[in-house]
C-alpha cells in the first residue's frame, strides 16, 4: 500500500466529487485531498475553496494535483463521468462513461497506483468490473459504491414508514445498482425483531412498492434538483472511514464476484468486510429460492450489458476494453 496513507485522491469535481471532498474534511481522519479534473480552472477553484474552510477544523491540505500525485494516494475515488439526467436505466450510461473511466485508470496504473480504486460512476457495477480488469490490482482493491446507497434509502424510507430510527433497521439490497437490484426481505429486521412481526410492519406498502421506491429515489431527486450528491457522498465517506481506519466493517458494496452465490466474474453488491486493503472477504446472505433467483437475474443483466461493449468494440473500430 502507498505511503501516503492520510491521502485521498478525487478524480471528476462535479457535484458529487466536490460533495465528496466535503464530507471526507468533517471525518477529521483525512490530511490531504487531492481533486483532479480535465477541467483544471474548475479543480484549483474547488480546492481553494475547500482549503479556505479547513481554518476552523482540523488542519488539512487541499489541492489541485496530477495522476502522480493520486498515483500516491491510499483511495483514489472515481467520480468522473458524462454530464446527463436520469432517462432510463444507469445502464444507458455505459457507452459515454467507460472510455473516460479507462482512461482515469490507465493514468493510474502508469504511475503505478496501489491503493484502493473506489468508483461511483454509473453504471457502477459494470463500470468496477471494467477497472478491475485494467488495473491490474488485486480484486479486493477496485470497489463500487454499489448498492450502500440503495440499502441506505430502503432504511431511510422504512424507518419513516414505521416512525423509527433509521439505524435501527436492518434490510439489505443486493446485486445491480440499479433497476435489478434485490431487496433481501427475509433477512430484514428492525431492532433484531423479523420486519414482517414488527409493530406495524403489516400496514406497509408491498414489498415491490418499496422497493420500486428506492429504484426511483435518485431519478426523482435528480428530477427536482438537477444531481444526486449527498446519499451518494455519505457512503463514499463511510466507505473510506472503514479502509483508513482497517475496521473491517461489514458494507454492502460492489466486488467482484468468483462463485459466492453460485455467481463468477460480475461485480455486483453483496455484504463486504472493508478494511485497509479494500474488501478483504465476501459474505453470502442466506437467500430464498425466490431472492436466489432474483440476483442470478440481477447478475445476467450485468453479464449482458458487459458482453454488449465487447461486442460493439469487436470489429476493431476502437480499443476493446478487456
Amino acid at each position: 500500500m502507498p505511503s501516503s496513507r492520510t491521502r485521498i485522491s478525487i478524480i471528476g469535481c462535479g457535484h458529487v466529487g466536490t460533495t465528496c471532498a466535503h464530507a471526507l474534511l468533517q471525518t477529521r481522519l483525512v490530511r490531504e485531498i487531492v481533486l483532479l479534473d480535465d477541467a483544471e480552472d474548475l479543480a484549483r477553484g474547488e480546492a481553494m475553496d475547500l482549503q479556505q474552510s479547513v481554518p476552523l477544523g482540523m488542519p488539512a491540505t487541499i489541492f489541485a494535483g496530477t495522476y502522480k500525485d493520486a498515483a500516491a494516494s491510499s483511495i483514489v475515488v472515481l467520480t468522473v463521468g458524462a454530464p446527463g439526467k436520469f432517462s432510463g436505466s444507469r445502464l444507458d450510461m455505459l457507452a459515454e462513461n467507460v472510455s473516460i473511466i479507462r482512461s482515469c485508470v490507465e493514468k493510474l496504473k502508469a504511475e503505478n497506483f496501489n491503493g484502493v480504486l473506489l468508483l461511483t460512476t454509473n453504471p457502477v457495477d459494470v463500470l468496477t468490473f471494467v477497472a478491475q480488469k485494467e488495473a491490474g490490482l488485486p480484486a479486493g482493491q477496485v470497489i463500487g459504491s454499489g448498492t450502500l446507497v440503495d440499502t441506505e434509502r430502503l432504511g431511510s424510507i422504512l424507518g419513516e414508514k414505521l416512525n423509527v430510527e433509521a439505524r435501527s433497521v436492518s434490510a439489505a439490497v443486493i446485486g445491480e445498482h440499479g433497476d435489478s437490484s434485490v431487496a433481501v426481505w427475509s433477512a430484514a429486521q428492525v431492532a433484531g425483531i423479523p420486519l414482517a412481526f414488527y409493530p406495524g410492519a403489516d400496514t406497509l406498502p408491498s414489498q415491490q412498492d418499496l422497493l420500486t421506491s428506492v429504484h426511483h429515489a435518485g431519478p426523482e431527486v435528480t428530477a427536482l434538483k438537477g444531481n444526486t450528491r449527498f446519499a451518494i457522498a455519505a457512503c463514499v465517506t463511510r466507505i473510506c472511514e472503514a479502509i483508513l481506519r482497517d475496521e473491517r466493517s461489514v458494507l454492502l458494496v460492489s466486488t467482484l464476484l468468483t462463485g459466492q452465490y453460485g455467481l463468477h466474474d460480475v461485480c455486483l453488491s453483496t455484504p463486504c468486510i472493508v478494511g485497509e486493503c479494500g474488501v478483504e472477504s465476501i459474505l453470502e446472505l442466506h437467500l430464498n429460492e425466490a431472492e436466489q433467483k432474483s440476483l442470478e437475474a440481477s447478475a445476467a443483466v450485468l453479464q449482458h450489458a458487459y458482453a454488449q461493449l465487447q461486442a460493439s468494440h469487436a470489429d476493431g473500430s476502437a480499443q476493446r476494453f478487456i
